[in-house]
């Protein structure tokens, strides 16, 4: 680790070094991704056989092997700029020991401790690269399973905005043939629908916004097409549970008109009647005997005939109860209940199929898709 006031004099003395080099045209992005640059060399005149290095903070030329500072590299490029001669002493050459000891070694140990902070920077940089890609993953799983869960769901709608499409429009013509060619009519509509919606975000999302436009103006087609359809069907459907209610109303008041006028039969037969197996016995037994000419076999027989209307009668009302149960049965679910108005479900229905499957199928491709590069 670099200690602080080593690295604050290097910070000090690179200010002053940057600007020395860019008045002589050196820009610090004109370095390359090691940090070094090749120049004309100023002590022998050879052309870009001297390289700088922003690591080390040196000039070496591999023609005169001159290896100076960058400080006295500026430095003779001011002197040359100014017209000024030439000292005796030429810089750090292998031949000649202008240097002592102490300060080769603190130069050493000045670029060690440069190598050392940017091995420590690049070791960051590479655990940071790391750890942003594990989140990139994570956060892909998420929005993936999101995404799957929007898309079942956006096409469970419009699964069902299609069928209501099909029935509305096929049952708007007679004709079969053109009932199919209509029906299929909706489905494509619910089709462009989401469709639509879905190249109007991936447009939008890359800034094509013309293609964008015209991509909204067909889902909008194909949106208002399905919500009619889909609204059309409803009100199809509650026109014919409205019209079986009313028969079953109808129904209902027969059965009870009908249960009335028995229960008054009824109520006309002396409740002292015999049953019908009492009243069979004791004729048969009257048979037997050879007594059928007398009056009390003729009033049995009479009598028989009230029973056995009293039983058909009883019957009739025991079925004709049942019957009603069954009428009120299947009204009663039907009666004051509250209905969701059709033009509702209709656009919710809509936004579900169109906006869910949009934005799964945009997730998806923001995720997956190929990436373009950016200018940074």
């Amino acid at each position: 680790m670099i200690h602080g006031a080593v690295m604050d004099e290097a910070v000090k003395s690179g200010e002053d070094l940057w600007q020395g080099l860019a008045r002589h045209g050196i820009a610090a992005d004109a370095f390359d991704f090691r940090g070094q640059l090749a120049v004309d060399c100023p002590y022998c005149g050879e052309a870009g056989t001297m390289k700088l290095s922003k690591s080390t903070y040196r000039a070496k030329c591999s023609s005169c092997h001159v290896d100076a500072k960058l400080v006295d590299y500026v430095d003779r490029l001011d002197r040359q700029a100014h017209g000024e001669p030439d000292r005796e002493e030429v810089p750090d050459r292998p031949d000649r020991q202008q240097k002592t000891d102490a300060e080769r070694a603190e130069e050493d140990r000045f670029g060690l401790l440069i190598a050392e902070e940017n091995a420590r920077r690049a070791r960051q940089a590479k655990i940071a690269e790391k750890a942003q890609r594990q989140g990139q993953w994570g956060e892909r799983i998420i929005m993936s399973a999101l995404a799957l869960v929007f898309l079942l769901a956006g096409l469970a709608a419009a699964g069902l905005s299609g069928f209501a499409n099909y029935q509305a429009f096929s049952d708007s013509v007679t004709d079969p043939v053109q009932g199919r060619i209509w029906g299929w009519s909706g489905l494509i509509a619910s089709v462009c629908s989401f469709g639509g919606f879905t190249f109007f975000w991936w447009h939008a999302s890359a800034k094509r916004f013309s293609e964008a436009g015209r991509a909204l103006v067909f889902a909008l087609a194909g949106a208002g097409t399905s919500i009619a359809g889909t609204a059309l069907f409803m009100a199809n459907s509650e026109g014919a549970r409205a019209t079986e209610q009313l028969m079953l109303k109808q129904r209902h008041n027969v059965i009870v008109a009908q249960i009335d006028d028995w229960t008054r039969q009824l109520d006309g037969i002396p409740t002292q009647t015999r049953t019908v197996e009492g009243l069979e016995l004791y004729l048969a037994g009257v048979e037997q005997a050879g007594r059928t000419h007398q009056k009390p076999y003729r009033d049995a027989q009479n009598e028989l005939g009230l029973a056995k209307r009293r039983d058909g009668l009883e019957a009739n009302i025991a079925d004709a109860r049942q019957s009603l149960l069954e009428v009120s049965g299947a009204g009663a679910l039907d009666q004051d209940s509250p209905s969701i108005p059709p033009w509702f479900f209709a656009i919710m229905l809509e936004l579900f199929s169109s906006q869910g499957t949009s934005i799964a199928f945009v997730s998806l491709l923001l995720l997956y898709g190929r990436k373009t590069p950016q200018a940074g």
